[in-house]
């Protein structure tokens, strides 16, 4: 593996006034308006849509994905669905057997529209974990959000003319994958999961080891940088539905794994600066 590039690092400061240091690259921010407490903020940070994010989607969706776009805003996922995007293709060639990518591209951009339709607080909720196993609290609002993202995408689909139509078979395909792609196991267990939900489930999981994600993470869940990757080192095999998911995380997590030495040597070397 090539060394990744030189980073530095800059101070986030965090709504309860506390510091943080998180790579100069990634932007993040807080909302200007919430309901929440100060206390609880850091759940909605978030990393901000630009417009460039539209190079990372296929030119074949494009247009249905600006479509769908005004429901992603809520909890990065606008920028969580780009970033995972570019990964179907990898997962879906690596599979055993075929898959529809065209059912898996649709899906994947509609899977977590759900969050759009949430409160502030159910979003919150939904962050409560310091690595990749829910909580209690967060299982609520985690199928919540695939029940209403299934809702949206009837309506969408109903209305979108795609060329060619989507058979009744595409369609139900895809409202499974956003109802089951938090819960794969639950279908796995009355028979089996189809390859297009692996890869919906691998690219949507490879999400928590991305750069930007990674460290948004650490702040939206107040884990330090080394203990949220042990944590995810720890989770990894189980968070996977297939070998290609788990393959492709160790990869990202080897990467992330580089970054937070660096971080700690930045930490180290600012220790007492103003």
């Amino acid at each position: 593996m090539k060394p990744p590039p030189a980073l530095s690092f800059a101070r986030f400061t965090l709504p309860a006034g506390q510091a943080a240091w998180i790579p100069q690259d990634i932007e993040l921010r807080l909302p200007e308006k919430s309901s929440l407490d100060a206390r609880d903020l850091h759940y909605l940070i978030y990393l901000p849509w630009h417009d460039q994010y539209l190079n990372l989607v296929d030119p074949a969706c494009r247009d249905f994905f600006l479509v769908v776009l005004p429901y992603l805003h809520a909890r990065s996922t606008d920028v969580h669905v780009v970033t995972c995007l570019p990964f179907i293709k990898e997962l879906s060639q690596a599979e055993q057997e075929p898959v529809d990518q065209r059912v898996v591209q649709i899906a994947f951009i509609l899977h977590d529209s759900g969050w759009s339709q949430m409160s502030e607080l159910e979003i919150a909720e939904s962050l409560g974990v310091s690595g990749l196993s829910l909580s209690g609290h967060a299982l609520q609002p985690k199928a919540r959000h695939a029940i209403l993202g299934r809702q949206l995408a009837q309506k969408t689909l109903a209305h979108y003319p795609f060329q060619p139509p989507l058979t009744p078979q595409q369609e139900n395909s895809i409202y499974q994958a956003i109802l089951f792609h938090d819960r794969p196991q639950e279908l796995a267990a009355a028979g089996g999961l189809p390859a297009s939900l692996k890869v919906v489930c691998n690219a949507d999981h490879l999400w928590s080891f991305t750069h930007p994600n990674f460290w948004q993470d650490t702040l939206r869940k107040g884990v330090p940088p080394p203990l949220y990757l042990e944590n995810l080192g720890k989770d990894l095999d189980g968070y996977f539905v297939s070998e290609p998911g788990r393959q492709k995380a160790r990869l990202l997590l080897a990467e992330r794994s580089l970054e937070v030495e660096a971080w700690k040597s930045w930490v180290h070397q600012t220790a007492g600066k103003p």
